[in-house]
């Protein structure tokens, strides 16, 4: 339920304590979320946050895994729906895409191309964002073992080296798959030996899911 009043600078700060709490998070992690130190999210939480300092309040709720408004006492509800941000955020690029391309392109048989190289490159975005997630997955998973970071210190070594090779290695193919269609748009209308067909240019996604289909 949705309200007209916020919260005092006190209240926000009580929320914040709650929130953070309830997610099981300590004082120097959360700091480091929103970047800032422990001593600063002290002060949060006993002194308060002013409801109508928006990017730090936007801050705290997005590493308190909660909504501004809820922070703020505008709203009762606490949790987000991550499915309504990310629809509404991709629906804003999408309704901005389709008035350029209506705007500035002539001809339904243009348009439908350009909306064809637009498809493929959600289809490979898509496959990239589900490496993307297992590299962060396996990256939280290394950060949260404590007996392999005491491993690592022995041999003098960071554990964000492992999670850098981690995130190369998932990451690697995806990105060479969104080059490589972008490569061939330059190339699609070559007359030389780069040209690039159509139907390989669309093979690109195709691969890239039946690649990532046989890893799981």
């Amino acid at each position: 339920m949705s309200k007209d009043i916020t919260f005092t600078p006190k209240q926000v700060g009580q929320r914040i304590k709650e929130r953070r709490a309830e997610i099981n998070i300590s004082m120097p992690e959360l700091g480091r979320r929103v970047g800032v130190n422990k001593s600063t999210i002290q002060r949060y939480e006993a002194d308060g946050v002013d409801p109508k300092r928006t990017m730090i309040i936007n801050g705290l709720a997005e590493a308190l895994l909660t909504t501004p408004e809820w922070l703020t006492g505008l709203s009762d509800e606490q949790d987000y729906n991550a499915k309504t941000l990310c629809q509404a955020e991709i629906e804003k690029h999408i309704a901005a895409y389709l008035d350029e391309l209506t705007a500035a392109v002539q001809g339904e048989p243009h348009q439908q191309l350009l909306t064809t190289f637009l498809g493929q490159l959600v289809d490979l975005y898509s496959v990239f964002c589900v490496h993307f997630a297992r590299a962060m997955e396996e990256a939280d998973r290394i950060a949260g073992d404590e007996g392999l970071r005491q491993s690592l210190m022995r041999y003098s070594i960071e554990s964000g080296d492992i999670t850098e090779k981690v995130y190369r290695r998932e990451m690697e193919a995806p990105v060479e798959d969104m080059k490589r269609f972008m490569d061939g748009l330059l190339h699609l209308y070559d007359e030389g030996r780069t040209k690039m067909k159509m139907g390989d240019l669309l093979d690109i996604s195709r691969e890239a899911r039946e690649r990532l289909s046989e890893q799981t």
